[in-house]
């Protein structure tokens, strides 16, 4: 609601253009192509479209809230509709002094950090990974050796680790053990699919010199692909035919296996087989996070593990 000269009512709207929350979710207010109406003047309401990151209880700005900022941004000069200049709320000419706003997301404003050409990553732990190379990422890569790793079985080399720690310092969660495994897998399948790659699992020459030459881009959070993630003891009663398979085995329980362990759950191998093991940890992530424990990963619960905060 906003006010008159007078403190009469003027309106009831949403006054910004976009709103961001902590977990990263995109709330439309004015939307593109619309003045905005939070920017304190009229002139900069005409000049500038207005994002709230709504930080009021927090104090802090998330990662996935900074990353959810950089997606507006980048929609809106993908539109054409939006400049490259990006500045905080005191900054608007009149103001300086006058406002706070956008108190603890000035720092990324100053830094550049919010700028969709920034070369910032999402890592698993919902931290910011910066690119120091050429501002995108992208650099020489060393000579492939004519390995493809695959999996499985698990691929053991020199050049994995290499890879690994490539593929570490690009922002994934992955470990360096020179061993190309269930996790490794994971990260070149979802890695491949953001550079239009052929998704095989395969790391070969195209899939080597991308993880070096490819820029790096903002991470995207996997949406839940639609498959309930469960485990079923062992059939009691063998020779009848049971409608559902006892695990669930798929790409995507690999997904989600991954993402727990980078949250620092012992999930045991990431084998894209969600067993007994999954299953627990499942109980028990449920648990902490106040979600109906059933141990199955569904919508929620899938959303929870790559959007709330570890605790």
């Amino acid at each position: 609601m906003a006010t008159d000269e007078s403190g009469n009512r003027a309106y009831e709207d949403i006054a910004y253009s976009y709103l961001v929350c902590r977990h990263g979710y995109i709330y439309i207010g004015r939307g593109a192509r619309y003045i905005s109406g939070g920017n304190g003047t009229d002139e900069s309401n005409e000049i500038y479209y207005s994002i709230c990151g709504l930080t009021w209880v927090l104090g802090r700005v998330p990662a996935p809230m900074r990353q959810g900022i950089r997606e507006v941004i980048s929609k809106l000069q993908a539109q054409g509709v939006a400049s490259n200049n990006i500045i905080g709320h005191q900054q608007v000419r009149e103001l300086p002094g006058q406002t706070d706003c956008p108190g603890p997301i000035m720092p990324y404003v100053e830094d550049g950090s919010l700028s969709p050409l920034s070369g910032f990553r999402l890592d698993d732990g919902g931290q910011d990974a910066s690119i120091t190379e050429d501002g995108h990422g992208a650099t020489e890569a060393p000579p492939w050796l004519g390995i493809r790793f695959t999996n499985p079985p698990a691929t053991q080399h020199e050049s994995v680790a290499v890879w690994q720690e490539r593929m570490r310092e690009r922002g994934w969660n992955i470990a360096v053990d020179g061993v190309y495994g269930g996790q490794a897998e994971v990260v070149c399948r979802l890695f491949q699919g953001e550079y239009d790659l052929d998704d095989d699992g395969i790391v070969g020459e195209r899939t080597w010199n991308a993880a070096w030459e490819e820029p790096i881009l903002p991470s995207d959070i996997p949406e839940w692909p639609g498959i309930y993630l469960a485990y079923r003891a062992p059939d009691p009663h063998p020779g009848v035919s049971r409608s559902l398979p006892t695990e669930t085995v798929a790409f995507s329980t690999s997904v989600w296996q991954n993402q727990m362990a980078g949250r620092g759950w012992n999930i045991g191998t990431v084998d894209g087989d969600f067993g007994e093991q999954s299953e627990n940890v499942c109980r028990a992530y449920q648990a902490e996070k106040g979600l109906r424990v059933d141990g199955i990963v569904g919508p929620l619960t899938w959303h929870s593990a790559f959007n709330d905060p570890i605790t």
